[in-house]
């Protein structure tokens, strides 16, 4: 039996790429990125960590606006197409990284952007120690801005199945359960490619109120902790949006 760890790790391959490309192709990149960094208010040439970076669709960006960035992710897979898509630029470096033990002296950046739902994985405890790990290398007066479906949003919206069609003919199936009370949502995913083959994965994502994460922001040594409802659109908190928590050190 395969633990989680090694389930999320199968998963955000190949695999993730293939089921959500279409899905991510329709985000603002350049938006969403230039969001963030203005809730971050600092100006470029600051040092940014984008964690989990991905394949780099919000890292570039920035890169672009002037900012030096650093890209951390646990996948392999998507480091190859970061570095892909980043090219040849200067202010703009990938390294592979478990966030609960990043890899970078304390105090070595501006600001740390955790973006698209990046938290709950691996549970409530793992993500203490992400978050405390966002605060040690962050400078004093640094700014850690992250972004994700919380409970309250995710209760309006939820629904047990849901497929999508893939432009390459194949599909994709997810059946859901939702323990409100734990803030635990457990997913069967299906992928199922146009030749017939079916991968299959499950998972558990810990899901938080605004209350829960602030309470662990603070817990993890940051001073100050404010929330908006959506990235770009900035709205006071409601389950119309995802949920930003804009969390700053002293």
């Amino acid at each position: 039996m395969t633990t989680p760890e090694a389930e999320w790790q199968r998963f955000f391959d190949e695999i993730y790429l293939e089921s959500y490309a279409d899905r991510l192709s329709s985000f603002d990149d350049v938006a969403e990125a230039r969001a963030a960094i203005e809730l971050a208010e600092f100006a470029p040439p600051a040092d940014v960590l984008d964690c989990p970076c991905g394949f780099g669709r919000h890292a570039v960006p920035l890169a672009d606006l002037g900012y030096s960035v650093v890209g951390a992710d646990r996948s392999q897979v998507m480091l190859d197409r970061a570095r892909e898509l980043a090219g040849a630029r200067d202010s703009l470096s990938f390294v592979a990284a478990d966030f609960r033990r990043l890899p970078f002296e304390s105090a070595t950046f501006d600001a740390v952007l955790n973006l698209f739902s990046s938290l709950g994985y691996y549970g409530e405890d793992a993500d203490r120690e992400t978050l405390r790990e966002f605060r040690r290398v962050l400078r004093a007066g640094g700014v850690l801005v992250a972004e994700l479906m919380h409970r309250d949003r995710l209760m309006s919206v939820f629904r047990e199945r849901e497929w999508d069609e893939l432009p390459n003919g194949g599909l994709v199936l997810e059946s859901r359960s939702f323990d409100h009370v734990e803030g635990v949502v457990e997913t069967s995913h299906e992928l199922i490619r146009s030749n017939g083959e079916r991968l299959g994965f499950r998972f558990r994502i810990r899901v938080y109120t605004a209350t829960e994460l602030r309470s662990l922001l603070i817990g993890a040594g940051f001073a100050s902790v404010a929330f908006f409802g959506g990235l770009v659109e900035r709205e006071p908190p409601s389950a119309r949006r995802r949920l930003v928590a804009v969390a700053r050190v002293s």
